[in-house]
């Protein structure tokens, strides 16, 4: 616009070129002007600081351009229908309007006191006011335009945070959702491990209990013993129970963290092969190391020990099952070895998992050696598990002990 200007002044008529030294300075100005608002575009955002300091600059320019290049008769009078557009890009609508007012205001005294005295068609009071009244329209055109805009950006945004809200929403409901069904599943598989537990215990009181009131005599040592097991599968539903009521009150109910306290590992074994029937010569157990006194989560070592000697009982082909104890410095390992018919190197993997059993053995739930895992990971622990020499299958239980 400014060369255009420029143009206009080296060609046209004689009352252009007037002031030609003073309009060549101003027309400077207004190019390093333009230059600046080019370098920085922020400038001209909308409704900020600068807006009404951009606009200012404009009309003063254009203003200046008009008084010196013929007043009414000037070609830049059309450049205030621009400086009024680019105002209202830049101001409200009810500021837009404010500027069209004031620029016409100001460009009819400027016209009048500028325009040279030529035989015209129309008084230079009538084409002065008429430019400034349609500076008005074009203000009330624009700004309403960018009104519009902005208020169609505006509805926009607001749908979008709208959508956006309905989106969390929809996340949040499907996050409970997934967290109600993973509760109900863990009251599920609380409840299928104490089913599992329990089973054990019972079956041995039940048997025990048939012993003791049979009509055959049992030796007074034989009723002692048998006494002797009751009282502890008696103190192992006592562990059950006390697991049970950990389902409500902790998310992976039957595998918390237990209490601590101080047992005899090879008393605890005991018990616990009484518990699925082994006696020996069948059990063969050998300590090494202290583990008189071993501080740790004794039910959960129980419910460990009694997994592992049921399966190794149930698959072990009336074989002896061999179990290893020992110590190796905060660390309690515990080796269950077994005759049975083995796992293949590829399935060793799959024993623990959640009902599936591996064996083939029909009337199992596939939870013992899953079980096994999930008490372990609660004690710190692992087990592992691996093809015995000759036959069979050794798992090994590490955890730390005090």
């Amino acid at each position: 616009m400014v060369i255009s200007i420029g143009v206009l002044l080296a060609i046209g008529p004689q009352w252009v070129r007037q002031h030609t030294v003073l309009t060549v300075a101003v027309l400077g100005g207004a190019m390093v002007y333009a230059a600046v608002v080019m370098a920085y575009p922020q400038l001209e955002v909308r409704r900020t600081r600068y807006a009404w300091l951009v606009t200012g600059f404009d009309s003063a320019f254009t203003l200046a351009l008009i008084a010196l290049s013929g007043g009414v008769y000037s070609p830049v009078v059309a450049v205030l229908a621009l400086a009024v557009i680019a105002s209202a890009a830049r101001l409200s609508f009810r500021e837009t309007l404010l500027v069209a007012v004031l620029l016409g205001a100001a460009y009819i005294p400027v016209a009048l006191m500028s325009s040279p005295r030529l035989a015209v068609t129309a008084a230079p009071a009538l084409q002065a006011g008429w430019s400034a009244v349609y500076l008005i329209f074009i203000a009330i055109i624009t700004a309403g335009l960018s009104a519009l805009a902005e208020r169609e950006h505006r509805s926009r945004l607001r749908a979008l945070v709208e959508a956006e809200a309905e989106h969390a929403a929809a996340e949040e409901e499907r996050d409970l959702r997934a967290r109600l069904l993973r509760s109900y599943q863990s009251q599920q598989d609380g409840l299928q491990v104490l089913v599992h537990e329990l089973r054990t215990p019972v079956t041995s009181l039940e048997a025990l209990t048939e012993a003791l009131t049979s009509e055959q005599p049992m030796s007074r040592a034989d009723r002692d013993t048998s006494l002797a097991l009751v009282a502890r599968h008696v103190h192992h539903l006592t562990d059950m129970l006390d697991a049970l009521s950990d389902v409500a009150l902790s998310r992976r109910p039957t595998f918390s963290a237990g209490r601590v306290r101080r047992v005899d590992v090879a008393d605890l074994v005991v018990g616990a092969a009484d518990a699925v029937g082994l006696a020996p010569p069948r059990l063969r157990l050998s300590v090494s190391g202290d583990l008189a006194a071993v501080a740790v989560n004794a039910q959960g070592l129980r419910r460990v020990l009694t997994n592992l000697l049921e399966n190794a009982s149930r698959h072990g082909r009336r074989a002896p099952v061999d179990v290893m104890c020992s110590r190796q410095g905060d660390e309690l390992i515990c080796a269950v070895a077994d005759r049975g018919p083995g796992i293949p190197a590829d399935s060793l993997g799959e024993l623990t998992t959640k009902y599936v059993s591996v064996g083939g053995q029909r009337g199992t739930a596939g939870l013992g050696l899953w079980i096994v895992q999930q008490i372990a990971e609660s004690m710190g622990g692992r087990v592992d598990f691996a093809a015995r020499d000759g036959g069979g299958l050794v798992a090994t239980f590490r955890a730390p002990i005090g």
